[in-house]
């Protein structure tokens, strides 16, 4: 193992250059940016999400017996989490602190025109619309709001945006693997006699492949330790400035989910390393 080490560490020194080493710590530093904005994304897009409930009007008519079986036939309904009442009169009191300094407006009607009404939020937000249609066709349902049209929007955003950070995240990591797997190619071609000089005395496979698995993880750390360090400290600058000027848009805050990020960007370049080693190393030797 003394052996491996030294012939891994070594052929890095010689073969990893700059720009190389600059590339693959760019690319994998662009993951980790794009890794917290998802995060941050997901965050806000979660409190959104968590904050959508289905408003579900009832009919003047209904009496009490009328509302308890209207309840119960709501919370039979697959993907239901909680449901409240709320009567006309906590109706019109939400309204009129919701309108503030022009609350007057309510003091000018002569009765209350709001209808008893159920919240309901359910355990899946894609849930949202299919819950809200299958509400509105239970009897004595007068109608059905939850944002229609801006619900949507929002769940596929929500959507898109993963789809687009899996997209980011193969081409980037692609990358960070040609450029890993080409630093070793140039160790495989300067040293490509004395690789046939080993297997002629009987070198086995494995003992040929280690150190170049070693130098690819060697670089992989390098790359990424320099992004991981950059991303932790630059993110936490950043967001000591930008927090204070907008306390209302739940972004992360905490150290501690970004230093997870950044060790696990460490240990993604470490096993790309290994991996693009091994990959370039037997496509090379035909081992």
């Amino acid at each position: 193992m003394r052996y491996f080490l030294a012939e891994g560490w070594g052929s890095a020194r010689r073969n990893v250059s700059l720009i190389s080493l600059g590339t693959m710590a760019a690319s994998i530093f662009v993951l980790g940016v794009f890794g917290l904005v998802m995060m941050n994304l997901t965050s806000v897009t979660g409190h959104l999400r968590s904050s959508i409930e289905i408003r579900v009007y009832v009919e003047d008519s209904l009496q009490a017996q009328g509302l308890e079986k209207l309840q119960q036939e709501i919370e039979s309904i697959e993907g239901v989490d909680t449901l409240t009442f709320v009567s006309k009169d906590e109706g019109l009191k939400r309204l009129t602190s919701q309108l503030g300094e022009r609350s007057g407006l309510v003091d000018i009607l002569e009765e209350n025109p709001l209808p008893d009404a159920f919240d309901v939020r359910v355990m899946n937000a894609d849930m949202t619309p299919d819950i809200a249609s299958s509400i509105s066709d239970l009897p004595g349902v007068l109608s059905v709001s939850y944002g229609q049209g801006l619900t949507e929007k929002l769940l596929a955003t929500t959507r898109l945006i993963g789809v687009t950070a899996l997209i980011l995240a193969v081409i980037l990591l692609g990358a960070v693997l040609f450029i890993v797997g080409n630093t070793v190619r140039l160790s495989l071609v300067a040293r490509a006699e004395e690789i046939e000089v080993m297997k002629l005395v009987g070198a086995t496979n494995w003992f040929i492949m280690w150190p170049f698995l070693i130098e690819g993880m060697i670089v992989g750390f390098m790359g990424s330790s320099v992004s991981g360090i950059s991303l932790y400290a630059g993110y936490l600058a950043c967001i000591n400035r930008v927090a204070p000027v907008v306390p209302f848009i739940p972004i992360i805050v905490e150290p501690a989910p970004v230093a997870r990020l950044c060790t696990g960007l460490v240990v993604l370049g470490v096993l790309m390393g290994v991996l693009a080693g091994g990959v370039f190393v037997r496509k090379h030797l035909e081992i």
